[in-house]
């Protein structure tokens, strides 16, 4: 009888999503699922910066906001431009 070789699921994040605590599934450029957040550094309708304890994320674009935010994840919409990583 062959084995099969397990795939991984697609929940599975890779080595440094876990290390980092991190995860982001961004959705085209209209919608970001951001993981990991410690807190929000600047909020407006062009920019977004989020917290995530060794760095902090910028996201950039046009009517920006988020539409859904718990203690460690949110939901960034909008028109997204681009994202940096600021160290």
């Amino acid at each position: 009888m062959k084995r099969q070789k397990k795939q991984p699921s697609y929940n599975q994040r890779t080595l440094a999503d876990r290390i980092s605590g991190v995860n982001m599934n961004i959705c085209g450029n209209r919608e970001v699922i951001f993981e990991g957040s410690r807190g929000i550094v600047e909020y407006n309708e062009n920019s977004i910066k989020i917290n995530t304890g060794k760095y902090i994320v910028a996201f950039s674009g046009r009517g920006l906001h988020i539409r859904c935010m718990n203690e460690y994840s949110l939901i960034i919409a909008g028109f997204i431009t681009s994202i940096e990583y600021i160290m």
